[in-house]
């Protein structure tokens, strides 16, 4: 299995305490991710929404699923929870991860909340590139 904790605490220092903490899963990791997330959103700091969404996406890309499926349910899943942030939240997200998470977004959501996703999703276009995905 791929060491996500080096990757993660190389990428995400501010999230190190989390990192060290051996008993703690990439679940737990992945939910602190995405409490940064909200922070860097409501800061609109691009360079930290950079590191943390790239980091996702890494996850997401592993061949192992474990980290894979991890990626979708504690973090893409709720990147939507905080709805008033869903403007900001839709240009990072890609189409692949979209496709793989929406099931899970319509089982938890109502329809007219569905339909704003896939229309902001639909406006916003390909995903933000980040560094971090060019090789940070």
């Amino acid at each position: 299995m791929v060491d996500w904790r080096t990757r993660a605490s190389a990428l995400l220092p501010e999230l190190s305490a989390v990192v060290e903490r051996e008993s703690w899963s990439c679940h737990v990791f992945l939910s602190e991710l995405w409490q940064l997330a909200l922070e860097a959103h409501r800061d609109g700091d691009r360079e930290a929404l950079g590191r943390v969404y790239g980091f996702a996406h890494w996850c997401f890309r592993q061949p192992e699923r474990f980290l894979s499926d991890a990626s979708v349910v504690s973090f893409y899943e709720h990147v939507f929870d905080e709805w008033e942030l869903r403007d900001e939240v839709a240009p990072w997200l890609p189409a692949e991860v979209v496709d793989r998470v929406r099931p899970l977004w319509e089982w938890r959501w109502p329809k007219e909340r569905l339909t704003e996703v896939d229309r902001l999703l639909a406006r916003s276009g390909p995903p933000v590139e980040t560094r971090f995905e060019r090789g940070l």
